[in-house]
């Protein structure tokens, strides 16, 4: 199974306070999971009119355990933690083309496996993120820099 790491960069440049998250990537565990543009601009409007939604630093690499990569200009990430159970999960998103956003990876594996078991489970928690967003205690976003 590939593992993904991205790093964002901290607020100096350099190494010193970069911030990694390791992904699990999901696309051979399910069907290619596709989200329209439209969710994105719904997620930014969210992050305009909730103080809890956070935009948060470009991402710097996104490099797979394999060798892979993808450009930190089409990369997207979603950090977030449900106020009710106090989960966190994190969703990797790549621009796929100018319409679509594939889903690459989730974090962590208590999510992977939830996610696994009931595929829709992926669908309603993107829904809540831009529908119901007093769900959710603190979501942090990383757009890509092409994003419209």
């Amino acid at each position: 199974m590939t593992n993904w790491t991205i790093t964002l960069e901290g607020i100096k440049p350099g190494e010193e306070d970069d911030i990694t998250f390791n992904f699990v990537d999901i696309r051979n565990l399910m069907e290619p999971q596709l989200v329209e543009r439209y969710f994105i601009q719904d997620l930014s409007k969210n992050m305009k009119k909730n103080p809890h939604y956070h935009e948060l630093a470009n991402v710097k690499e996104a490099n797979s355990d394999d060798e892979q990569s993808i450009p930190k200009e089409t990369t997207a990430l979603i950090l977030a933690t449900v106020k009710d159970t106090k989960e966190k999960f994190g969703i990797l998103l790549s621009l796929a083309n100018e319409f679509k956003y594939e889903i690459i990876g989730l974090r962590p594996d208590s999510f992977v496996e939830k996610i696994k078991k009931k595929n829709a489970e992926l669908v309603k928690t993107l829904e809540k993120l831009v529908k119901k967003p007093s769900s959710f205690e603190d979501v942090n976003v990383v757009l890509p820099e092409n994003r419209f």
